[in-house]
């Protein structure tokens, strides 16, 4: 099968390779179209520890051509997507249903080959059927849609309720479709005008991302937001939104930055600025509840898609998201 391999930090190259083998629970899936994150960005870079050769990609829409022997759920030709987060189901994390941040979970596209290939291969069990009445485009962006999904349904946001968006990209402008589809008030912000445009499309109010803290927390205070959301995930981001929070106020932070961010506790202690973390998803209930949204016409994530490029184009595909530019690159596999 032919394969996106990358071979060292920014080399990317498609060549042939074996197909992967099956194992008893595995199915085996033909890529029609994939996804581009945050993360296969961070592993193109090498900014992230893997072996070389290694098959980026996690967000995947394809067919099933083969299943392992003990797989019941599935048959051949049946239209799929993966959830490609895979907890361990064992350790004390897990038992305690906090399998998002098992130690031991394997990642498709991360510690585990990814899809940017002719076939790849996923568990049964994190295997999702998607009918013909979804389209490939939504279909293919339900994973990240779920990151954002989880994100907002932890934060206990409802209808009326106002927050803050620091972060237009993906995971930010799904976060901002759902929640205004929910009936909450939204006001974005993201240094690039592009990204404020998308976020405007959705129903979010946005201001200039270059203005000053104290204006910033002015129309928060003004705007009664009730919760900020991180997602850009640097540290001027995460300072701004634990600095700027209302008083009351909750800060999630979805955003990954490996850098040091600072805050002063006395303020957020003083002022109550709850802050909670949200990573990724719950196994199985939040990929249920984003296929139905999806399924009902609630939402359509596709609506963040800006480029489609051919997989002999991967590595410009790689390029162009990585320029924090667009909304999601997509990558047609067929």
């Amino acid at each position: 099968m032919k394969a996106a391999l990358l071979l060292s930090p920014e080399k990317i190259v498609i060549e042939n390779i074996p197909v992967p083998p099956v194992t008893e629970n595995d199915v085996l899936i033909r890529p029609v179209l994939a996804g581009i994150c945050g993360t296969d960005i961070s592993v193109f870079r090498g900014h992230r520890p893997i072996t070389y050769p290694f098959i980026p990609g996690h967000e995947v829409l394809g067919y099933v051509t083969a299943v392992g022997e003990n797989v019941s759920k599935f048959k051949i030709g049946q239209r799929v997507i993966v959830e490609p987060n895979y907890p361990c189901g064992e350790c004390a994390l897990c038992r305690r249903g906090r399998g998002a941040v098992c130690a031991q979970k394997g990642a498709m596209g991360v510690n585990i080959p990814g899809c940017f290939s002719e076939y790849a291969v996923a568990p049964e069990e994190f295997t999702w059927p998607i009918t013909d009445d979804i389209s490939d485009q939504d279909a293919v962006t339900i994973e990240p849609l779920t990151v954002s999904l989880h994100g907002l349904f932890q934060s206990g946001v409802g209808e009326g309720d106002t927050v803050a968006v620091l972060g237009c990209g993906v995971v930010g402008l799904l976060l901002i479709h759902a929640a205004t589809a929910m009936g909450a008030r939204v006001v974005a912000h993201d240094r690039f005008a592009g990204k404020l445009e998308m976020a405007r499309s959705l129903g979010a109010e946005t201001t200039d991302d270059y203005v000053d803290f104290e204006t910033v927390a002015a129309l928060w205070d003004q705007r009664n937001v009730c919760t900020v959301f991180e997602c850009a995930g640097v540290p001027s981001t995460t300072e701004l939104a634990l600095a700027a929070a209302p008083r009351g106020s909750n800060v999630m932070l979805l955003g990954l930055s490996s850098s040091p961010a600072s805050f002063v506790p006395m303020r957020v202690v003083r002022e109550g600025v709850n802050i909670h973390t949200s990573m990724i998803y719950d196994h199985p209930a939040d990929f249920a509840r984003a296929i139905e949204l999806v399924k009902s016409g609630t939402l359509r994530p596709s609506r963040v898609v800006t480029h489609v490029y051919p997989f002999s184009s991967i590595r410009e595909a790689l390029e162009q998201a990585s320029t924090g530019e667009s909304g999601k690159v997509l990558i047609d596999m067929a």
